[in-house]
C-alpha cells in the first residue's frame, strides 16, 4: 500500500506543491487558531486563580460577618476553637495615592491590607503558609522587617510609581463616619510578590489605627487541623458568621467570562471547520488530474476499497503536517496574542501578562483534542474524494466518460434542516448560560442551507431560459442543471465562510449600534463627578459620599446650568447572599434604556425597582415581582415591586435601580457618590474641570460624556478585535477552497472543452460559457451565504447574544460591509473559475480529445 501510495501520489505532489502546501496551510490555521485560543483562554483563568491566591492565600475556611464587621472578640473566639491551628485578621482598605507635580503623574488607587504578620511566620513554618505571596521577601532592597511602627510592604505594581529614592508613601483615606479626607503616611519596606496592581501589606494593628477600624475586621483567614472537613466545620459556626472555604476567585471570573470564551472558541474552530472543505478541494482535484491513473490501477487489479484507502493516506499525511505545524503555530499566536492584550483576551485591556501563563496550565489533553481535531477535519475532507475514487468504473473513465454523477439530496431535506434550526434556536440555555440549542441550530442552518444549493442553482438556470436563445446559453443552461449538486460541493467552504462571516458582521455591527444608542440614554450630561476615594472596607468597597458642602458648590460654578445626584450602593437579595450593585438617581433626571415594563398591579406597600436583564434571567426578577431584600448600607430588610427592565451592557450580573427620593426614605442615608452635571451654553469640559479642579484637587475623579463614550467604544472594538480576525482569516480560507475547487472542475473538463473546440466553439466563446457558467454558481453561492448569514445572525443576536451575556439588542444590516462581503464571494467563484479555465483551454484539452480517439 505505501508503494502505491508513493508512486502514485508522491509525483503529483512533487509537480503541483503549491496545492498540497495550500491544503496543509488551511489545516495549520484551523488547528493554530483553535488552540491558540484555548491556551489564551487557559492563561486568563490561570491568572485570575494566581492572582485570587496571592492576595487571598490559602487558608482552609474564610470566616466574614453575616452583616457588618466581625471584631477583635470574633477573632478570639475562633482562635480558642480546638480545630483552628492558626487565623490570620485581615483588614481591606482603598486608598488614593495623591498626584505628584508633573504633567504625567495622575492619582492612582493602592490596595492596603492589614494582617498579623506572626500568623502568618507562624503558618509558614509549619509548612502549611497562608498567604506566602503577603510575605515580605529578604532580597536585601528595602526595609525586609515585620510589618509594624507604620512599615508597609509594597509590590512591584506600587514600587514603579515610587519616585526615586523614596522612603516615605504619603496616601489619603476616608475613616468611617468622616466626612473629610484623612492624610497618613507610611515608611515603606521591604517586597510582596502578590497582585498586578498596586498592593501594600502592613500590621493588622496599625491598619486599625490609620484606618479607623480599632476593633473592627473585615476577614478571618483560618488554618484547620488536619482531617478536619472545611464545610462540615463550618456549618458548626454560629449564625452571626459567614463561613465557606476560600472561594475560588479564577472559578467565579471564569463564569463571568465563560460566555465570552465559548464563543471565541466556537468561532476559532469556525477556521478549522472551513479549511476543511479547502482540503476537500485540493484533494477533489488531485483526484479529478489523477483519475486516468486511478482508473489505470483500477483496471490492473487495485481494488476499490484499496482506492479508498490510499486517498485516505493523503488525507491523513495532510493532516499530520498541518496538525503539527498549527500545534506549534498556535503556541506562538498565544504568546504574541498574550503580550499584545493580556490575559483577559482584551476585555479590559489588561497589559504585562507573562508567557510563563501558557505552560502553567495543563496542555497533554488539550493537545491531543486540537490534534485529533485537525486530523479529523482532514479525514473528514478526504471521504467524499475517496469515495469518487471508490464509485469509478475504471474501464469508463479510460474512455473519457469522466467522474460519476453526484447525488443530489432532496430539496425538502434543506427545508427540515432550516426547520429544525429554528426550532432549535428557540431552546433555553444550558450549562450556566451556554446557548448550546442556539449553537445547534446554526449547525443545523449551515447544513440546510448546504442542502439547498443545487435547488437554487437550478432556479437561477431556469432564469437563462427567458434571455434570447444562444448556443453558450443552451450549453450553460444544460451544463448547471446537470452538475447542480457538484456545485454545492465546490462552493461549500466559501458558502460557510461567506455565510458566518455575514452573520458576525451583522451582531458586531447591531451590538456596536445598540451600545452607541445606549449610551446616548446613560450618559445625559456633559461631566460627571465621583469621589476619588473609597470607603474603608474591604467586603464591599464602594466610592466614597461627596461631601454636602462640595455639592452645593459644584452645583453654583458658573460653568454649570443644573446637577443631578446619584447614590452607588450595594443590596442583597437574600440574607447572606452576595451583594448586588444597587444605584438611585431621581428618575426624572434621564431615561432608563428599558426594554420592558410592568403595566399591571402596582403593590402599594412595595418600592418601585428596575433591574437589568442578569437580574431577570439569573434571579428570577421579572416585571411585577414582589420580593425582600436588604440594604447594606442600613441593613434595614425592604420590600420591593420590579417595575421594568432596563438594558445595562456594563454588567453580565444583576444591577438595580431605584428612585433617588425611595432610597432616602427607606435607609436614611442622605449621602450622593456621583454628580451628573450639564454645562451652560457655551461653557467648556476644560473650563468646568479646572473650577472643579480648583474646588477639589485631587479628591474628586471628573469625566465627560464623550470621553465615556469614547472609552466604551474603544473597548468595545478591543474585545471584537480578535473576532474579526479570526472572521477574516476563515473567510480566506473559504475563499481558497473554492478557487482550488474551481480548479478542480475546469482540469476535469479538459476533454470536454477539446471537444466543443473540434465542433467549433473558439476560445473566446468557451470562455464565455465558463463566466455564464461560473456567475451562476458563483451567485447561487453569494445569494445563499448570504441568506444563510442573515439568518445565523438573528440567532447571534436575538439568541446567542441574550442567553450567553444577557444584553439584547436591536437588528442592524451595514448594508456596504455585506455588500462588499458577498461581492468579494462572488468575485473569487467567477476569478477563479476563469483562471482555471485558461489553463484547461490550453492545448492540451485538443490533445486530450486526440489521444481519447
Amino acid at each position: 500500500m505505501l508503494t502505491l501510495w508513493r508512486h502514485l501520489t508522491w509525483p503529483a505532489w512533487r509537480d503541483q506543491p503549491g496545492r498540497v502546501i495550500l491544503a496543509i496551510v488551511a489545516v495549520m490555521l484551523g488547528v493554530a487558531l483553535a488552540y491558540g485560543v484555548h491556551l489564551l483562554n487557559g492563561a486568563a483563568l490561570t491568572e485570575f486563580a494566581r492572582a485570587a491566591r496571592g492576595i487571598n492565600g490559602q487558608p482552609d475556611v474564610i470566616v466574614r460577618a453575616a452583616t457588618g464587621s466581625l471584631t477583635d472578640a470574633d477573632y478570639a473566639e475562633l482562635l480558642n476553637r480546638p480545630e483552628v491551628v492558626a487565623a490570620n485578621p485581615v483588614i481591606e482598605v482603598q486608598a488614593l495615592w495623591p498626584g505628584q507635580p508633573g504633567p504625567e503623574w495622575r492619582g492612582v488607587y493602592i490596595r492596603l491590607i492589614g494582617l498579623d504578620p506572626l500568623a502568618l511566620l507562624a503558618a509558614a513554618n509549619a509548612d502549611r503558609p497562608l498567604a506566602p505571596e503577603l510575605t515580605p521577601q529578604v532580597d536585601g532592597d528595602g526595609d525586609n522587617r515585620l510589618p509594624g511602627d507604620n512599615l508597609v510592604h509594597l509590590n512591584a505594581a506600587a514600587r514603579a510609581r515610587l519616585p526615586a529614592n523614596a522612603t516615605m508613601l504619603k496616601l489619603r483615606v476616608l475613616r468611617p463616619g468622616h466626612t473629610e479626607p484623612d492624610d497618613i503616611e507610611l515608611t515603606i519596606g521591604g517586597r510582596i510578590a502578590a497582585g498586578s496592581a498596586p498592593l501594600g501589606v502592613l500590621d493588622i494593628a496599625d491598619a486599625q489605627v490609620l484606618f479607623g477600624r480599632l476593633g473592627s475586621l473585615d476577614r478571618i483567614d483560618v488554618q484547620l487541623a488536619p482531617g478536619t472537613d472545611a464545610t462540615a466545620w463550618a456549618k458548626t459556626l454560629p449564625e452571626r458568621w459567614r463561613a465557606a472555604p476560600p472561594e475560588d476567585e479564577g472559578a467565579r471570573l471564569s463564569d463571568l467570562t465563560r460566555a465570552y470564551r465559548v464563543n471565541l472558541g466556537l468561532l476559532a474552530l469556525m477556521a478549522l471547520f472551513t479549511g476543511s472543505f479547502l482540503v476537500y478541494a485540493v484533494l477533489s482535484l488531485a483526484t479529478a488530474q489523477r483519475l486516468p491513473q486511478w482508473a489505470l490501477v483500477g483496471v490492473l487489479g487495485v481494488s476499490a476499497r484499496m482506492r479508498w484507502r490510499l486517498i485516505l493516506m493523503e488525507g491523513l499525511v495532510i493532516g499530520v503536517a498541518g496538525t503539527l505545524l498549527g500545534l506549534v503555530m498556535g503556541l506562538g499566536l498565544a504568546a504574541g496574542a498574550l503580550k499584545l492584550m493580556g490575559s483577559d483576551l482584551g476585555l479590559h485591556g489588561a497589559s504585562g501578562a507573562s508567557t510563563e501563563l501558557l505552560l502553567n496550565q495543563p496542555l497533554l489533553w488539550p493537545t491531543l483534542a486540537y490534534a485529533a481535531l485537525g486530523l479529523a477535519a482532514a479525514l473528514v475532507a478526504a471521504v467524499a474524494p475517496a469515495l469518487t475514487v471508490r464509485r469509478i468504473a475504471p474501464a469508463l473513465v479510460l474512455k473519457g466518460l469522466g467522474l460519476p454523477a453526484g447525488r443530489t439530496l432532496p430539496a425538502w431535506v434543506g427545508l427540515a434542516l432550516l426547520a429544525l434550526g429554528a426550532a432549535l434556536a428557540g431552546l433555553p440555555p444550558v450549562l450556566q448560560d451556554t446557548p448550546v440549542g442556539a449553537y445547534l441550530a446554526m449547525l443545523c442552518l449551515l447544513a440546510g442551507g448546504l442542502a439547498l444549493v443545487p435547488a437554487l442553482v437550478r432556479g437561477l438556470t431556469a432564469m437563462l431560459a427567458r434571455l434570447p436563445a444562444s448556443a453558450l446559453l443552451l450549453l450553460a443552461r444544460e451544463r448547471s442543471r446537470d452538475q447542480a449538486t457538484e456545485a454545492r460541493r465546490s462552493l461549500a467552504g466559501v458558502l460557510v465562510a461567506l455565510a458566518l462571516a455575514v452573520a458576525m458582521t451583522v451582531m458586531i455591527g447591531s451590538f456596536r449600534n445598540s451600545l452607541e444608542r445606549w449610551l446616548d440614554q446613560a450618559l445625559p450630561a456633559d461631566l460627571y463627578v465621583r469621589s476619588a476615594l473609597r470607603n474603608a472596607g474591604g467586603a464591599d468597597i464602594t466610592p466614597a459620599p461627596l461631601l454636602p458642602t462640595l455639592i452645593e458648590r459644584l452645583a453654583h460654578l458658573p460653568e454649570v446650568a443644573r446637577s443631578a445626584p446619584q447614590l452607588t450602593t450595594r443590596l442583597r437579595l437574600a440574607p447572606g447572599s452576595e451583594a448586588v450593585a444597587l444605584t438611585a438617581r431621581e428618575l426624572g433626571t434621564g431615561t432608563l434604556p428599558l426594554v420592558e415594563r410592568w403595566d399591571g398591579a402596582v403593590v402599594t406597600d412595595a418600592t418601585a425597582v428596575w433591574v437589568n436583564e442578569a437580574g431577570r434571567d439569573r434571579d428570577g426578577l421579572q416585571p411585577g415581582h414582589v420580593f425582600t431584600a436588604q440594604l447594606v448600607s442600613s441593613g434595614r430588610d425592604v420590600k420591593l415591586q420590579v417595575r421594568g427592565v432596563w438594558r445595562d451592557y456594563s454588567r453580565q450580573n444583576t444591577a438595580l435601580w431605584m428612585d433617588l427620593p425611595d432610597y432616602r426614605r427607606l435607609s436614611g442615608d442622605t449621602t450622593i457618590t456621583e454628580l451628573a452635571l450639564w454645562l451652560q451654553p457655551g461653557a467648556t469640559t476644560d473650563a468646568a474641570r479646572k473650577a472643579l479642579r480648583a474646588l477639589a484637587g485631587d479628591d474628586v475623579e471628573t469625566a465627560a460624556s464623550g470621553e465615556l463614550r469614547t472609552l466604551s467604544l474603544k473597548i468595545f472594538d478591543r474585545s471584537f478585535a480578535i473576532t474579526v480576525w479570526l472572521q477574516a482569516v476563515a473567510l480566506a480560507v473559504g475563499l481558497f477552497g473554492v478557487i482550488a475547487s474551481q480548479s478542480a472542475q475546469a482540469l476535469a473538463r479538459k476533454r470536454e472543452f477539446g471537444l466543443l473546440r473540434h465542433l467549433g466553439l473558439s476560445r473566446r466563446d468557451l470562455t464565455r460559457l465558463l463566466l455564464i457558467e461560473a456567475g451562476l454558481t458563483g451567485g447561487a453561492g453569494a445569494l445563499a451565504g448570504l441568506g444563510l448569514g442573515l439568518g445565523l445572525s438573528v440567532v447571534l443576536v436575538y439568541v446567542v447574544n441574550p442567553q450567553s451575556f444577557h444584553w439584547s439588542m436591536e437588528l442592524s444590516l451595514p448594508g456596504m460591509r455585506l455588500a462588499a462581503l458577498v461581492g468579494l464571494a462572488f468575485a473569487a467563484a467567477v476569478g477563479a473559475s476563469l483562471l482555471a479555465g485558461r489553463r484547461a483551454l490550453g492545448g492540451d484539452a485538443v490533445r486530450a480529445v486526440r489521444e481519447d480517439a
